[in-house]
């Protein structure tokens, strides 16, 4: 999962993430706000990195990258996970 287009799947999973934890009042709406706005910065600017630069990035908003293999009738994949850190 190296290419640019998983990467920004990943970050559009972090902001659902983010939306979820802030439903759940999980974390603030200060919170929320200030991180989304980091999110989408990082997706507006179209130049995502490395997935090193990016697992950095989701570490420091205090979340974690987790992938699992799932097998489908065309082969497998991964899905992405975003957990909280």
């Amino acid at each position: 999962m190296n290419n640019h287009r998983e990467r920004l799947k990943i970050l559009v999973a972090l902001s659902d993430k983010l939306w979820e934890d802030y439903a759940d009042e999980i974390i603030s709406e200060e919170e929320y706000l200030k991180k989304i706005y980091l999110v989408k910065k990082k997706i507006n600017e179209g130049f995502i990195g490395t997935m090193e630069d990016l697992d950095l990035f989701t570490k420091d908003l205090g979340y974690l990258i987790l992938t699992s293999p799932t097998k489908t009738f065309l082969g497998g994949s991964e899905k992405i996970i975003i957990n909280r850190n």
